[in-house]
């Protein structure tokens, strides 16, 4: 049977994509989720043991590269506390993935690709959110491109990681919904450049998204988040989001000047879109 075409939309559509902020915020954090309490027994448990006996999420013969290196641990959003699953490979990434969606096989991922917010989607479970992370350089960057050890890239990278995939989460909890796309990217890679780095930094950004300055041309990360988009449209894309890093770079300096706080960054990022940046 032939596979269903993905539904194809135009560059301006796309850009336009903006989250709808609430008038009034609640108080942050908000109360963590009610499932994160059954998650706490996994402290001190095996993390293949907590996931299948536990939660009965359905067993699979993965071949797991480097077990010892599964964790679970916990991590404070603007939304409440959130597990999260580490792995040691990419290729135990791509299991875990597997295994908390319950599919048999592993599918393929881009290198580039190695954490998610994601539910876990067996049928007792479905609806709890965790956020899945390997250790391995941000974007498949050498740390050498940086400038720094790769002992000091792994442990940024991680702590980038963290602060990206909490940040889907807070716009989930906070705004309704969270996406895969160009936007959220940047609002996400935003916070965890800060958290990593102490600082958002455009050159820094196109790194990260595989972008060429000022060409239209992309062979990296971003062309993950854009396959919605025409095919003859996604340069148009890729020169929008091009041109919004330094003008996103500029408003993040202002902020941290005034001393804004990681909601008034989140809101102030999720509050416009690409197209009205640029």
């Amino acid at each position: 049977m032939e596979k269903p075409r993905m539904l194809q939309v135009t560059a301006d559509e796309y850009l336009q994509h903006v989250y709808e902020i609430p008038a009034e915020l609640p108080p942050t954090p908000l109360p963590d989720e009610s499932f994160t309490v059954l998650w706490k027994e996994a402290e001190g448990r095996g993390v293949l043991d907590f996931l299948t006996d536990r939660l009965e999420l359905p067993a699979f013969d993965f071949r797991w590269q480097q077990e010892s290196c599964l964790r679970i641990s916990f991590a404070s959003t603007l939304g409440g506390q959130l597990p999260v699953i580490s792995t040691g490979s990419h290729e135990d990434f791509r299991s875990m993935e597997a295994l908390l969606c319950a599919r048999k096989e592993a599918r393929e991922l881009p290198l580039t690709i190695n954490a998610f917010a994601m539910q876990a989607r067996a049928e007792k479970i479905f609806r709890h959110r965790v956020l899945l992370l390997n250790h391995a350089p941000y974007s498949n960057i050498s740390a050498q491109s940086l400038g720094l050890s790769r002992e000091d890239w792994l442990e940024r990278s991680y702590l980038l990681r963290l602060a990206h995939e909490c940040a889907h989460y807070e716009t989930l909890r906070l705004f309704g919904e969270m996406r895969n796309h160009a936007l959220d990217e940047i609002l996400a890679d935003a916070l965890g450049q800060i958290a990593a780095f102490g600082e958002f930094d455009a050159d820094r950004q196109r790194l990260f998204f595989g972008l060429e300055k000022g060409t239209g041309i992309c062979t990296g990360r971003l062309l993950f988040y854009v396959q919605k988009v025409m095919l003859e449209e996604r340069e148009k894309v890729f020169r929008a989001v091009d041109r919004a890093l330094d003008l996103v770079t500029g408003e993040l300096c202002e902020m941290c000047m005034q001393k804004a706080g990681k909601l008034e960054i989140l809101v102030a990022l999720a509050g416009r879109s690409i197209a009205e940046r640029i």
